[in-house]
């Protein structure tokens, strides 16, 4: 079953057969269609792809007390940082990706720049060996903070040559197109594993699709 805003594409993008419906989450009437549409169902997780479904799903998880990132993780990562730029050398957006607290740099990607090879976006690669470990204590003190234990999140960062600032983080894969690079260059699914966490699914972490680079945890 798919959920969309009103106005959205599903319909151009699914069979014939697919159930879907156009419903505006951020209207009060969201939560009488949780109550009376997906709860009848008993869905096993309400899981968001995109940015703006993020705060939707936790909130139907809330409500239904299915698997997914509670919602007050969604707040307190919403809150972080302002956005603005105060002269870092280059801002970056960190894909990680995480399992019973244990932290993943997924990817790295440096803002502005198109990646081609996988040195360009596995972290080891692309960060400098003072940026790597910088990055990996802010990400990691941002979601621990913040109580994100598993599944996604994307982070956007400021390098600075003293320092990592954090300008925005959201517990989410990359859009479609950076998600699909990120598969290409690194074997890693962002979008597979995004699917697969809340359903107590696991894909194997070896063979086909496997990442190519070191994995960096907590």
């Amino acid at each position: 079953m798919l959920v969309q805003r009103p106005g959205a594409p599903v319909q151009d993008l699914v069979g014939e057969d697919t159930d879907y419906y156009s419903v505006d989450w951020e209207d009060e009437s969201f939560a009488d269609f949780i109550d009376t549409v997906l709860r009848p169902r008993h869905p096993t997780a309400v899981i968001s792809l995109t940015t703006a479904g993020v705060t939707a799903a936790a909130m139907a998880n809330s409500m239904l007390g299915t698997a997914g990132t509670p919602a007050d993780v969604v707040k307190a990562m919403a809150a972080v940082g302002d956005g603005e730029d105060n002269g870092g050398r280059r801002r970056i957006r960190v894909q990680t990706f995480s399992t019973a607290g244990a932290h993943r740099l997924v990817a790295a990607v440096t803002e502005g720049q198109t990646p081609s090879l996988p040195g360009h976006v596995l972290p080891e690669q692309c960060l400098s060996t003072a940026e790597l470990p910088a990055v990996r204590d802010a990400v990691t003190n941002l979601l621990d903070t913040a109580g994100l234990t598993d599944g996604p999140a994307l982070i956007r960062l400021d390098l600075h040559e003293h320092g990592t600032r954090v300008l925005a983080a959201q517990p989410t894969a990359a859009d479609d197109d950076e998600a699909e690079l990120i598969r290409q260059l690194t074997g890693f699914d962002l979008v597979r594993r995004s699917l697969a966490w809340p359903l107590g699914l696991s894909p194997a972490p070896h063979g086909k699709g496997a990442p190519h680079g070191k994995e960096e945890v907590r």
